[in-house]
């Protein structure tokens, strides 16, 4: 009994030390596989924006139900620990943030399903407005824009 729960607990200690890992390749396999699109969130603790951004923006139902039914949503905050895994890249979460090139927070970027960012929110956005983006991102209508 003593060794189950040995086992138990480093498979569990284990498991959550690459729970904040991001893997994209995973990801891009994942939108392949059901025709979704990648909305990673990019917010550093402490920000008053990115704080607005969850409380109000990402805390509205039809906001979450349109991301839950048509997006992979990755959180990532760019303070946390964990490994970033994307193309030939492997680094921290800032160092991530730093690649793209996204050093105002919160940044919503969208990749599509072979992985190319194929759209960007920058900044504060209320509910109306990114409802409007999640639609837009979804329709593929990013490809109209010049």
């Amino acid at each position: 009994m003593l060794i189950k729960r040995l086992i138990l607990v480093f498979v569990t200690l284990f498991s959550m030390s690459f729970a904040n890992n991001v893997n994209f390749d995973l990801l891009i396999k994942e939108a392949k596989k059901t025709n979704k699109h990648i909305l990673v969130y990019l917010h550093i603790s402490g920000c008053p924006y990115c704080n607005k951004m969850e409380e109000f923006t990402f805390d509205d139902d039809e906001v979450s139900s349109a991301i839950r039914k048509d997006f992979i949503f990755i959180d990532i905050n760019i303070k946390d620990n964990g490994i970033v895994s994307f193309e030939d890249f492997t680094g921290s979460k800032i160092e991530f943030a730093k690649l793209t090139g996204y050093s105002m927070y919160p940044s919503s970027l969208f990749f599509d399903k072979d992985g190319k960012l194929v759209y960007d929110e920058v900044g504060y956005i209320n509910e109306d407005k990114y409802l409007k983006t999640l639609q837009l991102v979804n329709s593929k209508d990013y490809n109209n824009i010049e």
